[in-house]
């Protein structure tokens, strides 16, 4: 028998809480660097000049342990068009850069 909605037997975790395990996990990395960031950052600074792309791909995947990932958000944003009035678009491609613009289209 599911839960009603309104109940208030079980809360569940609060929003935004870490879970145990992941926690963990993070606490055990921490541990694991502190005592070799001087040399993991030595070994980032030599792969940076040897395989700048091999860096690249490290230093993101360090980054998701630090910096939260953007998401994609969906808003529906309706306006008035006839307050907007006209909006002119001028082109300008290589071809007429000299100055002018190409306002044909």
């Amino acid at each position: 028998m599911p839960f009603k909605p309104g109940h208030t037997l079980s809360t569940g975790r609060p929003k935004g809480s870490q879970n145990k395990t992941s926690e963990k996990i993070r606490v055990a990395i921490d541990a694991l660097l502190e005592g070799h960031l001087e040399g993991l950052t030595e070994v980032l600074g030599q792969l940076r000049e040897t395989n700048p792309v091999k860096y690249a791909e490290n230093m993101l995947k360090l980054m998701e342990y630090t910096v939260p990932k953007m998401r994609s958000v969906d808003s529906n944003v309706s306006f008035d068009t006839e307050s907007l009035g006209s909006i002119k678009i001028d082109v300008v491609t290589r071809e007429n850069n000299e100055g002018t613009k190409d306002t044909s289209q």
